[in-house]
C-alpha cells in the first residue's frame, strides 16, 4: 500500500459516505488542523465557519472538523493531505517543507511588527498561491499569530541562555536561529508537545502567549519575549474538490472563510495580552527583550536570509528582495 493510499484509508475510516441516495445526500468534507485545543482562537472561529457553511448551504455542505492529533496525519503532512484529497480542507501551519517559499515569512528577525507582516504577506501572496497550486491545493485565506517568543522549563532570560537547550521549533528557519545561539531545535507536532516537555525531549518551545503558551504554560517556567518571527497559517482546500462543488456552495464556503478568518488574527492578538498577564500573575518568569537584543539577533541572522533564498532558487531570491524592500530591512 502506498503512503497516499494509507492516509486515504485512515481518513476515510473517520467519515464514511452513505452508500445509497448519494446524489441527494449532502457533500461532506474532512477538515483537519494542526491546532491541538478547541480553546485556541483558530479552533473557535473554525467551528463558527463550520456552522455558517452548513446553515448557508441549507446543510448541503458539511465540514467535519478535527483538531490536531485526532487523525493519523502529521501536522507537517496537512499540505500534501489536502493536495492528495485525503482531506478536503486544511488549517495548514507547518507547510514550509512542502511550500518552501513560505519560509520567507518566518525568517528569524526579518519581520518584527504586525504592520511589517501585513506588507510582507501582501508581497508573498502570489508566490504562496503558486506553491500550493503546484501541489493540488488552493489557498482561501491566511491568518497569523503574534510574535513567537521563547519559553522554557530552564532559565531563559536572554540570548545567551539558549545555549545547550532543546527547543521545539515550528520551521527550519527557527531551527537555524536556535542553532546560531547554541540551542538544538527540534520538530514536534503540537499534539505531542506536552509529552515531549514532560519527558524532557524538549526543554522549551517557541510560541505566542495566545498560542502554545495558553495550553502548555503549566510545563514551563520562563518566557523570553524576543519576537523571533510571526507564525501564519493558511486555510487551504483541495483544488479538484473545490472546483467540483456546486457554484452556490463554493461561493458560500469562500465568502464565509474570507469573512471569518480575520477574526482568528484579531482574537489571537486580543488573547495575547490577556494570557501574558495571566502568566505573570501565576509566577511565570517573564523577561522583555531589549532593543539591543533585537539588534544582536538581526545581526546574527541577516546573512542567513540571503543564504536561505539562494538555496531555494531564483523565485525565492526575488520574493525575499521584494519583502525586504517592503519592510525596509
Amino acid at each position: 500500500m502506498t503512503r497516499r493510499q494509507a492516509l486515504t484509508a485512515l481518513a476515510a475510516g473517520t467519515v464514511a459516505a452513505p452508500a445509497v441516495l448519494r446524489a441527494q445526500s449532502p457533500t461532506t468534507w474532512i477538515v483537519y488542523t494542526y491546532v491541538p485545543a478547541a480553546t485556541l482562537a483558530p479552533a473557535r472561529v473554525m467551528n463558527e465557519i463550520v456552522e455558517r457553511v452548513a446553515k448557508e448551504t441549507n446543510g448541503q455542505l458539511q465540514l467535519k472538523y478535527h483538531l490536531g492529533g485526532a487523525l493519523t496525519i502529521k501536522g507537517t503532512d496537512i499540505t500534501t493531505a489536502v493536495g492528495d484529497n485525503v482531506i478536503q480542507m486544511g488549517d495548514d501551519g507547518m507547510q514550509q517543507g512542502n511550500v518552501p517559499v513560505t519560509g520567507i515569512l518566518r525568517l528569524p528577525m526579518l519581520i518584527t511588527t504586525p504592520q511589517e507582516f501585513d506588507k510582507a504577506l501582501a508581497v508573498m501572496k502570489p508566490y504562496v498561491d503558486k506553491g500550493y497550486d503546484k501541489l493540488g491545493a488552493t489557498v482561501l485565506s491566511t491568518y497569523y499569530y503574534p510574535l513567537q517568543f521563547a519559553w522554557s522549563s530552564k532559565k531563559l532570560t536572554g540570548l545567551d541562555d539558549f545555549k545547550g537547550q532543546k527547543i521545539r521549533s515550528t520551521s527550519p528557519e527557527q531551527t537555524e536561529f536556535l542553532k546560531r545561539f547554541g540551542a538544538n531545535g527540534l520538530t514536534v507536532s503540537a499534539a505531542e508537545v506536552p509529552s515531549a516537555l514532560e519527558r524532557g525531549v524538549v526543554d522549551g518551545v517557541l510560541t505566542a502567549h495566545s498560542g502554545g503558551g495558553r495550553v502548555w504554560h503549566d510545563l514551563l517556567k520562563y518566557t523570553y519575549d524576543l519576537g523571533i518571527n510571526f507564525f501564519e497559517a493558511n486555510l487551504v482546500v483541495n483544488k479538484e474538490a473545490y472546483a467540483k462543488l456546486p457554484a452556490a456552495q463554493r461561493d458560500v464556503l469562500t465568502k464565509v472563510v474570507i469573512d471569518l478568518t480575520p477574526q482568528m488574527t484579531k482574537l489571537l492578538f486580543e488573547d495575547e495580552e490577556t494570557e501574558k498577564a495571566k502568566r505573570k500573575a501565576e509566577g511565570m518568569i517573564q523577561t522583555a527583550a531589549t532593543p539591543d537584543d533585537y539588534k544582536r539577533g538581526a545581526k546574527v541572522m541577516v546573512d542567513y536570509w540571503d543564504v536561505w533564498a539562494k538555496r531555494h532558487g531564483p523565485e525565492a531570491q526575488e520574493a525575499l528582495k521584494k519583502v525586504r524592500d517592503a519592510v525596509g530591512r
